[in-house]
């Protein structure tokens, strides 16, 4: 779908989506004596630019640049594209300034080597030459990527003005409003562009993730809009009945995991312990890899699995003959909706038992058979919400691995400041009105207090403005706010000792960040709701013994937040005890985490022996 707008490998883009691929082109030597429009046969398909075929040759260094970042072959591709080859687009250029289509072709491959700002000017020149739709979108991720929310705003909007009808531009700039907290004018956009395509399931996907930055969230409705995109898009009639898969009860069994997300992603890093606990005389791990820019990340999680297969552009039916080649037990989907995921491989069921993991809710479908979950995440009474069954690990579904580069911790700013420093560090997806009223109240309820707000567009003017206004109206003068863009991971990490207490946001509660806070001694208010997103507070702090930190109501996170603020011995006590609390938690027990799943596992596989009269 409209896949354009991530950031997970850009350094500033935080949301969920994932950028363009390389232009794919019908013919890469096509001649044509047309001087303008040279980007008329430019066309946005499932998240990706077509260009039916240049106006002119283009050097073959760039052709094969192209081809390498199309097919994730990043190094490959940054390698290929050296000086000489954008001066020989100059030289071009410079004979006929309306090859627009030769500055695309470099500005993608730019792009997808993360040279944004080559990225960017080249697409700039492309506008200077021909307006289009679909350059003004790209220069609207390519901005957010940057940090300028603002401007990648004014440029998606340009882009839908352009082409209203276009459900992807449509659903990219819903993407851009929900970045910016506007969750429910995004879903209103969101909606009509699903309505434009409704047979697009990553588009009615991305859709079914952003309904979860909305106030209000209600499981009925979760639940009605997963089921509908699974007997959409993944009819149970898909699914394979049969397997050959030897029903030894007691054999090593072969676990695959399928996922987007093995590179710099939260998936990753709370996938990874379980991968390095594995006991690989029980279990025998495939890792099945749709990353479209692979990272380091990327390349440690490859030498961790048994066996690692690249299945990036590769269609659904050549992904289900491998995972049957591979004679796979167990197919564990990683995130569920995320972007870029393949759950349609999931749809046909190449394995016997298939699982969904680290997801934020159900996938809707009917060929994965299983949860990974436990009761604080899914309390009592939620298994009506989901069509998996729902598997309660004891002790936790998740564990917690630190970054290697975070700095100690220090004391809190209120003892050298006079003030108490409350903060968030999340997504600015999840900063939403009620969130903003509620970090309020609490400002409002300590007279002296300041706000620490952090996430990846914090940088833009036009961004903080937005922020701070939100805070006035709500009767927060702005020199008690302060705003922070993106930062590297380990000046992210030492910022947290500007803060004393995090505030979570809500109802789509932190996860990696409010570990991350925790682990450099800051507590963690969290307001808990419903649905899986809005518990994640609660059962990470219920994880460390700290559960007196998740409220029920708003009322009760101001007043937990105000009683924490008044008690400036007991915040140090826990900022100093708090590394030593979470390692000795099970939050931090990779081996302990493993165990727990294998089990889980070899129950499932038990069954299936038995229903295939193993047993």
């Amino acid at each position: 779908m409209s896949q354009s707008h991530n950031g997970k490998m850009e350094q500033s883009c935080d949301s969920t989506q994932t950028p363009l691929e390389a232009a794919s082109f019908g013919s890469l030597t096509g001649q044509t004596e047309t001087k303008q429009g040279r980007l008329q046969a430019l066309v946005l398909k499932d998240g990706n630019l077509y260009l039916r075929s240049p106006s002119g040759e283009l050097p073959q260094s760039l052709i094969e640049a192209n081809e390498a970042a199309a097919t994730g072959r990043i190094e490959e591709a940054t390698r290929l594209l050296n000086g000489k080859v954008e001066q020989a687009v100059v030289e071009i250029i410079a004979h006929d300034p309306f090859r627009t289509d030769i500055m695309l072709v470099l500005g993608m491959v730019f792009k997808q080597t993360r040279q944004i700002n080559k990225a960017k000017e080249w697409f700039e020149k492309i506008l200077q030459q021909e307006s289009h739709p679909l350059v003004c979108n790209e220069l609207g991720y390519i901005c957010r990527c940057m940090g300028h929310l603002s401007d990648a705003i004014q440029y998606q909007k340009r882009a839908v003005k352009a082409d209203p009808n276009n459900a992807e531009l449509l659903a990219n700039l819903a993407i851009m409003l929900t970045a910016t907290g506007k969750a429910r004018e995004g879903i209103n956009l969101f909606r009509r562009a699903v309505e434009i395509e409704p047979a697009n399931s990553a588009m009615h996907s991305n859709f079914l993730f952003n309904l979860h930055y909305l106030p209000n969230l209600e499981p009925q409705m979760l639940f009605a809009e997963h089921e509908r995109w699974g007997r959409i898009h993944a009819p149970a009639s898909l699914g394979q009945v049969s397997h050959s898969n030897v029903p030894d009860p007691d054999r090593r069994l072969r676990i695959g995991y399928i996922s987007p997300d093995f590179c710099m992603h939260s998936i990753a890093y709370n996938f990874e312990p379980l991968l390095d606990g594995h006991n690989r005389e029980v279990v025998e791990v495939y890792g099945y890899g749709n990353v479209k820019i692979p990272s380091n990340v990327t390349e440690r999680l490859k030498q961790k699995f048994d066996h690692y297969r690249n299945i990036y552009g590769m269609d659904d039916e050549s992904v289900v003959a491998l995972i049957e080649e591979d004679q796979i037990d167990i197919l564990v989907d990683l995130g569920g909706h995320v972007s870029d995921n393949r759950l349609l491989v999931m749809a046909y069921k190449p394995a016997p038992i298939q699982v969904d993991y680290i997801g934020i809710d159900t996938t809707g479908m009917q060929a994965i058979d299983y949860r990974l979950t436990d009761t604080l995440s899914d309390p009592p009474g939620s298994q009506k919400f989901y069509t998996e069954e729902l598997v309660f690990l004891p002790d936790g579904f998740f564990c917690y691995r630190p970054h290697d580069s975070a700095p100690p911790v220090v004391s809190g700013p209120a003892l050298r400041k006079g003030y108490i420093t409350f903060g968030s560090f999340n997504n600015s997806c999840k900063v939403n009105p009620f969130t903003i009223a509620l970090w309020a109240e609490v400002l409002k309820a300590n007279s002296k207090s300041r706000f620490l707000l952090k996430f990846g567009g914090g940088a833009d003017h036009q961004m903080r403005e937005y922020y701070f206004q939100q805070f006035e109206q709500l009767g927060i003068s702005q020199d008690r706010v302060a705003i922070y863009g993106w930062k590297l991971p380990d000046e992210h990490l030492k910022l947290y000792g500007e803060v004393d207490i995090a505030l979570d946001t809500y109802p789509f509660n932190g996860g990696i960040t409010t570990s991350e806070g925790l682990w450099m001694g800051v507590p963690v208010i969290s307001l808990v709701g419903k649905c899986c997103a809005s518990r994640a507070g609660l059962a990470i702090l219920s994880y460390l013994g700290l559960e007196l930190f998740a409220t029920s109501t708003p009322e009760e996170y101001v007043a937990k937040a105000t009683a924490l603020a008044g008690n400036l011995e007991a915040l140090e006590k826990i900022r100093a005890s708090m590394r030593e609390r979470m390692a000795a938690s099970t939050f931090f027990d990779a081996k302990g985490l493993a165990r727990r799943v294998e089990t889980a596992y070899r129950k499932m596989w038990h069954r299936w022996c038995r229903d295939n009269k193993a047993i």
